[in-house]
């Protein structure tokens, strides 16, 4: 478990925040850049000495400024995956993975153990003798993941695992890096701009804002709140679900109280996006072969990033918002408040690892 109190004066405010994570649990940090995310990543794993504060991670006592205890970095046992992944290039795969444990002298025997170990977790046996810089960036992503996995760390840091790489890349690691770090029952903090990343892995999200967590709550709670604007406003409907099948054999993501029919291979924890253009009101259920309908109340009508386009939420047990030309708002004479129907395909439900 962390349990660390940071407080540090930076150029434009004062960072003032407290942390706690449990074993196991990852909490995603989110925030504007130049919040002081980046910042707390490096207080905890000793790159950066606090003006005043205390961590302790596991009962121990990395700093404390009271005490004038401070740990060094090579003393903390914190896994650090920074954003640009900071691999050796003109080593292969494999020694980069090996570097930290070789650095903390462990046998060259349990040292190609664990190696092995995380090359087969990550899916790297094939690419692991050769140079990183011929790497693809999944491949590189994973070996710096790797990297910071291997000397077995009591707290896992990770500066936005996926910003560098290409949107497909993001989707297929979503599922590893979750998988990987609830095996390692180890406190996570993520920091990371991505709803979808914070959807797929966190456990817990926080807000954080010139240097003061000023939210903390379920990822869901947190970017559905519009007074934060995480959901992307683009595309706001995106939620965490759990897959189940029906005994017709129709495959269901279970998102709060609502089923939606998808169309998937994946299981378990999920993440769902719809887009508002694939959605369809009506003021009575639509005879179609589209097998998502949904009763619910129109709550909001506002305007939509693109011209002449009205964002319509309904809460139909979740809050989900369609995209309605303006003329077809006029028209049909919508008003918040009023009962509509909600209707699309199952195509039209992304569900992502």
């Amino acid at each position: 478990m962390l349990n660390a109190y940071l407080k540090k004066e930076l150029r434009d405010f004062t960072l003032d925040a407290e942390l706690t994570v449990e074993d196991g649990e990852t909490l995603a940090l989110l925030g504007s850049n130049g919040a002081g995310k980046s910042t707390i990543l490096k207080l905890l794993a000793g790159l950066m000495k606090p003006d005043e504060g205390r961590i302790e991670l596991g009962g121990l006592v990395l700093s404390d400024t009271a005490k004038r205890i401070f740990r060094p970095a090579e003393e903390r046992r914190v896994g650090y995956m920074f954003q640009n992944y900071a691999l050796f290039p003109h080593m292969t795969a494999r020694e980069n993975i090996a570097y930290g444990l070789l650095m903390q002298k462990l046998p060259k025997r349990d040292c190609a153990l664990r190696v092995g170990e995380l090359l087969e977790t990550l899916g790297l046996s094939e690419v692991a003798d050769e140079p990183v810089a011929k790497l693809s960036g999944g491949q590189r992503q994973r070996t710096a993941l790797a990297r910071a996995l291997a000397p077995h760390p009591a707290l896992l840091l990770l500066d936005e695992p996926l910003s560098a790489l290409d949107s497909k890349t993001q989707e297929r690691l979503r599922g590893t890096l979750a998988g990987v770090i609830r095996q390692e029952e180890i406190p996570c903090i993520l920091v990371t701009h991505s709803v979808l990343d914070t959807l797929s892995v966190a456990d817990t999200t926080a807000v954080l804002e010139r240097g003061r967590i000023t939210a903390r709550g379920t990822p869901e709670e947190i970017v559905h709140n519009p007074a934060y604007g995480f959901a992307t406003a683009e595309n706001p409907n995106m939620f965490r679900g759990s897959v189940w099948v029906k005994e017709s054999g129709a495959v269901c993501v279970r998102v709060g109280c609502v089923d939606f029919r998808a169309v998937t291979t994946l299981s378990g924890v999920v993440t769902v996006s719809i887009r508002p253009e694939e959605l369809i009101l009506s003021r009575s259920r639509l005879e179609s072969t589209a097998v998502n309908s949904f009763a619910g109340r129109i709550v909001k009508i506002a305007d939509a990033p693109e011209a002449g386009t009205k964002f319509v939420q309904v809460d139909i047990g979740i809050p989900l918002t369609a995209a309605v030309t303006q003329q077809s708002v006029e028209r049909l004479a919508f008003t918040e408040g009023e009962r509509v129907t909600v209707t699309c395909k199952a195509t039209a439900v992304n569900v992502f690892g």
